[in-house]
């Protein structure tokens, strides 16, 4: 049997979470803050974040449990009664049941997560990556993204899986213990996720002399994937799911030392939890510099494999490819996961409710601040398409001169997620909320999302950007 106090928790976690209705968001909790959410400075000062995030108020509803989920949970439930053993959670998790109810239009199911839930069958490397090395880089980025729920996730799994507590402190920039291999990419993890614009073909060799071409494809795609998740979950602030108790102890070496990994000022203090400081970005560079960059984009030679019309049409299955297959595809083709990348990022192309002009604004803010010149000529492109003027593109750089209030707040809410996403405060969600219905909210946040991935992907391939 289960000790008693295990099982009421988990037991209250269960209550909670079969509540008839959508649970509430933050609107209907509290007063919007105008404050981010504070940084946890040490290793102890995280595990009591991650605990606490428990019981976060997300910044847009949960949605009520389907039938399907409270059949799962009772399963769950009388398997913990027969063996004595908790599951990592009851029910689904928290993220995929916000994109599944927010953006069916892009291909989230709840059914499939349900499916792979009860079968507890877990998505596999292409490369045949041990899962804790990829979980490791997802930690780190998601340490300097102060996302909470997906460093729970990370967490919890790493843990479950045998890595030891003084080594999941020591991915928070003591990396002397891991191997040259794993030094290498976390590493390129942290300059990817904080400095994308920096990416050189010396970085990407660096990799590959751990790493062969696949491997290195797909590192680059995960830490792309892990900032747009971070992005997601972050700001919207979701409410933990997984059943782990957190805090731990701690070894003395570790339990003081601060990060280096989160986003801290340069003397943070030795411990607690403070403000989170901005990632300083070059200033934005004048229409003939952008001009220049996007010339010589154009002539830039890829620093990873493209794949040839045919792989293209194999990835695409019975749709038709392009008559001018564009590079970003043909990366994706190349990759053992390209089938599923090309559908995904199509979709954000041409799927879901969201008109085409503010979806090409938030690809144009996110690759303008992310110097992303492959994501930053397509973005043009599409904008000139709508009769954007060269003059009225680059205004979107200045959201305050801008005469529709609408496009301010679309512009302002995707630079703050796309630069500094531990910045976004309650307030930013209310603004938006007060102009569009949550379901809009989700989607334009979702594409931002994206636009950090393509972005990161794009530019660390060093893509040629098509004539």
């Amino acid at each position: 049997m289960l000790r008693k106090s295990v099982w009421q928790a988990a037991a209250a976690l269960v209550a909670c979470a079969a509540a008839l209705g959508p649970a509430p968001g933050i609107a209907a909790d509290q007063a919007p803050s105008s404050l981010p959410e504070t940084v946890p400075l040490t290793r102890d000062d995280m595990k009591r974040a991650l605990d606490d995030s428990k019981e976060a108020a997300p910044r847009l509803p949960l949605p009520p449990l389907t039938d399907a989920e409270r059949q799962l949970i009772d399963e769950q439930h009388a398997e913990a009664e027969r063996t004595g053993e908790l599951p990592r959670r009851f029910g689904l998790g928290n993220n995929g049941r916000m994109r599944a109810y927010y953006l069916p239009e892009y291909g989230f199911q709840l059914s499939l997560d349900v499916e792979r839930a009860r079968s507890g069958t877990n998505r596999n490397s292409a490369s045949g990556f041990d899962p804790n090395f990829r979980t490791m880089l997802f930690w780190i980025v998601s340490r300097g993204n102060n996302c909470t729920y997906c460093l729970g996730h990370q967490e919890s799994s790493l843990a479950s899986r045998g890595v030891t507590d003084d080594e999941l402190a020591a991915l928070d920039g003591d990396w002397s213990e891991f191997d040259d291999a794993h030094s290498a990419a976390f590493a390129f993890a942290t300059k990817l996720s904080f400095q994308p614009w920096a990416i050189s073909d010396q970085d990407v060799e660096e990799l590959r002399e751990h790493f062969d071409e696949t491997q290195t494809s797909e590192i680059i795609q995960a830490i792309a994937g892990f900032n747009a998740t971070n992005r997601w979950t972050g700001p919207l602030r979701i409410k933990q799911d997984v059943l782990f108790p957190f805090v731990r102890p701690t070894s003395a070496s570790y339990a003081s030392a601060v990060s280096r990994i989160a986003p801290l000022e340069a003397t943070p203090g030795s411990g607690g939890r403070v403000p989170p400081a901005s990632r300083t970005r070059p200033a934005l560079e004048s229409q003939e510099d952008v001009d220049s960059a996007l010339d010589a984009a154009r002539s830039r030679s890829p620093r990873l494999a493209l794949a040839d019309d045919s792989a293209v049409q194999s990835a695409l299955d019975d749709a038709a490819a392009p008559d001018v297959i564009p590079n970003w595809m043909r990366l994706l083709a190349a990759t053992p996961s390209g089938k599923e990348r090309i559908k995904a990022y199509s979709a954000v192309l041409d799927k879901g409710p969201l008109d085409a002009r503010t979806r090409a604004i938030i690809a144009y803010v996110g690759a303008r601040h992310d110097r992303a010149w492959y994501a930053l000529g397509h973005a043009m492109n599409r904008l000139r398409e709508m009769g954007f003027s060269d003059d009225a593109i680059f205004a979107l750089d200045r959201p305050e001169s801008l005469e529709s209030e609408a496009d301010r707040e679309i512009v302002r809410f995707a630079r703050t997620i796309t630069v500094d996403p531990a910045l976004v405060t309650d307030d930013d969600f209310a603004r938006l909320r007060a102009r569009y219905s949550d379901k809009q909210v989700a989607e334009i946040l979702y594409h931002i999302t994206q636009a950090a991935f393509f972005n990161r992907l794009t530019e660390a391939a060093g893509l040629p950007l098509e004539p």
